[in-house]
């Protein structure tokens, strides 16, 4: 009988094993030995990590991180495929099937208001399991990086739309920040599927649990005295870089070259601040978006797949 069961106690080791079974020896017994580290520290509960046992035997596991902000970052389960085969035991796709149904019941429980998980390309087993149990395929996701090394230049001979900011001061302006951000969703290219399902609250507060930053990393733009724009930036120290976390201009607004300027500032700022690179992701069907970013420099490093499960009402 298959059952589905927290990675605790004796159980932990292996799911661990197999959860990183297709990493480098070395690397995975690094990370083995930092996620029981994080355990000790409570920074990690053992109880999102989920196993499939058959037979006493673990034949597979599923990891689903849910974060403050009510977000559930969904991993697609790892199979022991030749265990399963010399086990005689049941078929994988009901194995995954059986780990995910487990996953969205701790998602619902929770009350997460969405499951997220990104894929690469290539992984269509992985792709099929996720739809199969409720996650749609959103878009895909393009990962760009900008070097900033001291020869780097990025239009320093641009007029710039003539723009003023005010940093974020979460108990003076949060509530403008809030406003602005939800005014920059009406139309947008990026996700609209989310436009109507998330409000500028939570999408501020989802911001907030996504990296480290500075006051002065958070900006609300105005042209002319009128909220015009915002941008979110956070600090990813392990890779040199700050990375944009969102850039956004309200609908009046566009087309004006209002987000070209807010992204040379946010190059300028990174500069400023000594980092090696500035990172940023697009829908891959934001083409204005895509466009602007390769026109300032940015190079494409990655793809992604987005799949989500949104709460149900």
């Amino acid at each position: 009988m298959l059952r589905i069961v927290p990675a605790t106690g004796d159980q932990l080791q292996p799911a661990l094993e197999l959860l990183f079974s297709e990493w480098p020896v070395d690397a995975r017994a690094q990370r083995i030995t930092e996620i029981r580290q994080e355990i000790a520290d409570e920074e990690f509960d053992p109880e999102q990590l989920l196993l499939a046992e058959f037979d006493r035997r673990v034949v597979g596991v599923q990891l689903t991180i849910l974060r403050d902000d009510d977000v559930g970052m969904v991993w697609p389960p790892v199979l022991d495929a030749p265990l399963l085969k010399r086990m005689s035991g049941p078929a994988a796709e009901f194995v995954e099937d059986e780990l995910l149904a487990e996953a969205a019941r701790q998602l619902d429980a929770e009350d997460a208001w969405i499951g997220q998980a990104l894929l690469e390309p290539n992984q269509l087993r992985e792709h099929a399991a996720m739809q199969r149990n409720g996650f749609a395929r959103l878009t895909e996701l393009r990962f760009f990086e900008r070097l900033l090394t001291e020869s780097s230049s990025w239009a320093r001979r641009e007029q710039p739309v003539p723009l003023s900011y005010e940093p974020y001061r979460r108990s003076r302006n949060r509530l403008a920040f809030v406003n602005v951000l939800e005014a920059t969703y009406r139309r947008s290219l990026d996700c609209p599927e989310f436009n109507g399902v998330r409000d500028g609250e939570q999408s501020l507060k989802n911001h907030e649990a996504a990296g480290s930053f500075g006051p002065d990393m958070w900006r609300l733009y105005r042209h002319t005295g009128v909220d015009v724009g915002i941008l979110l930036m956070a600090e990813r120290p392990d890779q040199q870089a700050w990375e944009v976390l969102y850039l956004g201009v309200v609908e009046p607004a566009r087309g004006r070259g209002i987000g070209r300027t807010m992204l040379l500032d946010a190059l300028n700022a990174a500069r400023d601040a000594n980092v090696e690179r500035l990172l940023i992701v697009a829908d891959a069907r934001n083409t204005p978006a895509v466009s602007l970013y390769e026109s300032l420099g940015f190079q494409p490093v990655a793809t992604r797949v987005a799949f989500v499960r949104l709460a149900k009402k």
